[in-house]
């Protein structure tokens, strides 16, 4: 039976959602999505922040001069606009928000530029080619919708930019051609066609995004961040923590003994054993937390705005909850090393990553099941790393 979920290509309410608002989106969907915003904005921007001046060149020889120079401050400020959008987006690291900002911003330079142009060509008398330039910049209420499609974009962002933009646009239409009600209703309703086209266009380019994102970020057995993944998303992490003079603590744990239960239960229960601890690990902490499947055995957990006694609070929920069951009943337990931004006094992901390393190899020495934290204490699984095939 058809259903709207097949009209967009997902299987569920859950996908569907994530096509409505990108409020449930995962850290490194919202990360990708404007990276690629800000990729996309970044030639237009230069393009248009050359070519709209030069074509200024066209209205000084075409128009009459009153209204040319008018047009030409008005491609000035424009390009200047352009120019900064694409300094923004190439050389400057944002976010989503800041990336809608600057789509918000590219979108509107267009769209005021035909509001403020058309008072002007309404009072001139034009033939010839002047009056084919003006034709053109009737174009641009059809240009800038039509764009829209171009960047992925939720239905709720959609649909604020459209009410915005096309509404602009049809008072610029009614402005431009009021005397003759069929032609506005058909230009409103050509406008509306590429308003449906380009929704869809861009709704798509979300699935597409957060499909292939999903594949290539997360590990396909435990079904967490994959490394490279993980990098990214810690990087961005402790920049944003640093700015906001927040603390972020890091947890890197490694299961005890793997190797045995490889070597004696077999790959296939070792496999299961990582999907249980996995899937452990994922239930004890946030949602703005991140899991990562380091390699292995080994995993990191990404606790932003927490210090080290809220990460202790985390590492006992870890502990308490389990991390996985062998056959026998015995419960496995990992050796956990903790680091903390500003306890630590790290100066990159990276020094934080090894400073938790080391304290993860200092608790495998000292006895294994337990967590090392920064001021040296320990806190211990509740049954020690004694099963019989270690």
């Amino acid at each position: 039976m058809f259903s709207i979920y097949q009209l967009f290509g997902v299987n569920s309410k859950e996908q569907f959602a994530d096509l409505i608002s990108a409020k449930e989106h995962q850290d490194i969907i919202r990360q990708h999505r404007s990276e690629l915003i800000s990729s996309r904005i970044y030639p237009f921007a230069l393009v248009f922040a050359v070519l709209v001046p030069v074509w200024g060149i066209l209205d000084l020889i075409f128009l009459p001069a009153e209204v040319s120079m008018q047009f030409m401050v008005m491609r000035l400020i424009s390009g200047g606009i352009f120019l900064a959008l694409a300094f923004v987006t190439k050389k400057l690291k944002i976010g989503t928000k800041r990336a809608l900002t600057c789509l918000v911003v590219m979108l509107m330079v267009p769209t005021l530029f035909y509001q403020f142009s058309t008072p002007l060509i309404e009072k001139s008398e034009l033939t010839g080619i002047a009056d084919i330039l003006i034709h053109l910049y009737g174009l641009l209420p059809y240009v800038v919708i039509a764009s829209l499609a171009l960047f992925p974009l939720t239905l709720k962002e959609f649909s604020v930019l459209s009410l915005v933009l096309g509404g602009l646009s049809c008072v610029g239409l009614y402005r431009a051609d009021s005397s003759d009600i069929t032609m506005l209703l058909v230009q409103m309703w050509l406008l509306m066609v590429i308003l449906g086209v380009s929704m869809f266009s861009s709704l798509q380019q979300v699935r597409y995004l957060i499909s292939q994102t999903v594949k290539a970020s997360y590990d396909g057995l435990t079904k967490l961040l994959t490394r490279r993944a993980g990098m990214d998303i810690m990087e961005s992490l402790f920049r944003a923590t640093g700015l906001q003079h927040s603390n972020f603590s890091v947890l890197f744990i490694d299961l005890d003994k793997f190797k045995s239960i490889n070597d004696t239960l077999g790959h296939d229960m070792g496999d299961d054993i990582l999907k249980q601890a996995a899937k452990a690990l994922g239930n004890s902490i946030r949602r703005g937390d991140a899991a990562i499947r380091w390699g292995g055995e080994e995993f990191v957990i990404l606790l932003p705005h927490t210090d080290a006694d809220a990460a202790k609070i985390v590492v006992q929920r870890i502990m308490e909850n389990g991390l996985a069951t062998l056959p026998n009943g015995k419960r496995v337990t990992a050796s956990i090393g903790m680091a903390e931004q500003a306890e630590d006094d790290t100066a990159s992901w990276k020094e934080l990553v090894e400073c938790a390393d080391r304290r993860l190899y200092e608790a495998k020495q000292s006895g294994r099941a337990k967590c090392i934290c920064p001021d040296g204490t320990e806190v211990k699984f509740l049954e020690p790393c004694d099963y019989q095939i270690c």
